[in-house]
């Protein structure tokens, strides 16, 4: 998951994963938010590295890896295009390396990019996250289970779960591929929480400068109340919205462009890419915070954009 504002994982999230690397070496996974997937479990879940950053040792993939992406065919990833973008531009296939198969980043099968696909509406300039889609096809096929997308135009519910190598509590970035259940919320209660706390950003700013501009606290509130009211959705119908009762778990950085899915019996269906977040202005990561939801692109808003890009059937 991306903050609003941070447009170029394959800059920010290798940077910061070799940080945390250098300053924790030796140092085992610690498990602050989520739990570590079982090995094999989810045979989709790719991850996306830097391939300038890579050398033969499996080691270097430990801090490649930007943005996580889900397998949809044999040599075809789903991915978030803002994970495909670098500063404004478009990212070059042999820029990105796919790693296929792994559970552990120092692990896996490492496949080359032949083409990358942004959707053609996305406009990272905008910073607003509207068609967040992107398909990479891959340069061989590879010897995975594809993971279904959802196919029906319709308000999904109920327990999913998100994937990926990216930011946990306090910071740390993980070797082993987590995961983390969610409840999914209507993009009407999203909206909501967004408003909520754009408006607590509002108040927060006014009483930093309260003295100067000489408001009372009761002023403040009132005007809070006022801005609140007008603040336009953040959330659009292509989007789809997950929450968690305690707000202690969340997908974040490097978690961009993966799978979240629900389960039905054996059945997997993939109902979003992780997209967006955002906190509070004073927060230190974008992930986690009281009424600020994780955002993901809509897989079924973009079935016929994917079929038509990749000429799948996709049943």
């Amino acid at each position: 998951m991306t903050p609003r504002g941070l447009t170029a994982p394959a800059k920010s999230v290798p940077e910061e994963r070799k940080a945390w690397l250098q300053e924790n070496a030796g140092q085992s996974d610690r498990v602050f938010s989520g739990q570590v997937a079982e090995p094999g479990a989810y045979p989709f879940q790719v991850a996306l590295l830097v391939s300038n950053s890579l050398d033969k040792s499996p080691e270097s993939q430990l801090s490649a890896q930007f943005c996580g992406g889900s397998l949809i065919a044999s040599n075809w990833v789903l991915t978030a295009a803002h994970c495909l973008v670098y500063d404004g531009e478009r990212l070059k296939p042999e820029q990105i390396t796919v790693l296929v198969g792994a559970s552990n980043l120092g692990e896996g099968q490492r496949v080359k990019a032949s083409q990358l696909i942004v959707h053609e509406n996305f406009d990272v300039t905008l910073n607003q996250f509207e068609d967040d889609i992107g398909l990479i096809k891959l340069s061989s096929k590879v010897n995975a289970k594809p993971i279904s997308l959802a196919q029906k135009p319709e308000e999904y519910s109920g327990k999913a779960t998100v994937t990926g190598w990216g930011m946990l509590n306090g910071g740390f970035f993980p070797d082993s591929l987590m995961q983390v259940d969610v409840d999914l919320v209507s993009n009407s209660a999203c909206n909501a929480g967004f408003r909520k706390v754009y408006a607590q950003d509002f108040n927060m700013i006014l009483n930093y400068y309260s003295a100067r501009l000489r408001l009372s606290h009761e002023a403040i509130d009132d005007v809070t109340a006022s801005i609140g009211d007008g603040i336009s959705d953040a959330v659009s119908t292509g989007m789809m919205c997950a929450d968690v009762p305690d707000d202690s778990r969340s997908a974040c950085k490097g978690d961009s462009g993966g799978p979240v899915f629900q389960k039905k019996g054996r059945t997997i269906t993939q109902v979003g890419v992780v997209s967006w977040g955002e906190g509070p202005l004073d927060a230190e990561a974008p992930c986690g915070h009281a009424d600020a939801f994780d955002v993901y692109t809509r897989v079924s808003s973009y079935i016929d954009w994917i079929k038509g890009k990749t000429g799948l059937k996709l049943n």
